[in-house]
């Protein structure tokens, strides 16, 4: 399958032509895209995405934080197991860098990062 690659939510162009991405990159865009989006947003689908709540509150609940996100993988239907999420907090900046790794129905590893404001 192929999308067009985004960066921030924008089209990439290269020489005027808009990037395209297949393969792991794509499945993990796709990924990134449900991570991005708050639960109930996006009125076409509002089942897509995760709860920020959870990254939100005072005292952050890793166990629930870990289950947003493996909902949020378990989104993409093309991701058979979840390997591995792991959280890396700054407590200066109040971001958290969620990183994950999940193996797709064709056997192949996908990896991807996203970064999240916490409360």
């Amino acid at each position: 399958m192929e999308s067009f690659k985004l960066i921030n939510g924008d089209l990439v162009m290269e020489l005027g032509e808009l990037v395209v991405v297949n393969g792991q990159e794509e499945i993990a865009q796709c990924i990134k895209n449900v991570l991005g989006t708050n639960k109930a947003e996006w009125f076409l689908n509002l089942n897509m995405g995760i709860k920020f709540n959870a990254f939100l509150e005072k005292n952050l609940n890793e166990e629930e934080m870990r289950e947003q996100i493996r909902q949020g993988l378990f989104q993409e239907p093309r991701i058979k197991t979840v390997d591995k999420i792991a959280f890396d907090y700054d407590t200066k900046n109040r971001t958290m860098d969620v990183r994950f790794s999940a193996t797709a129905v064709d056997g192949q590893k996908v990896e991807g990062e996203v970064i999240r404001d916490v409360g």
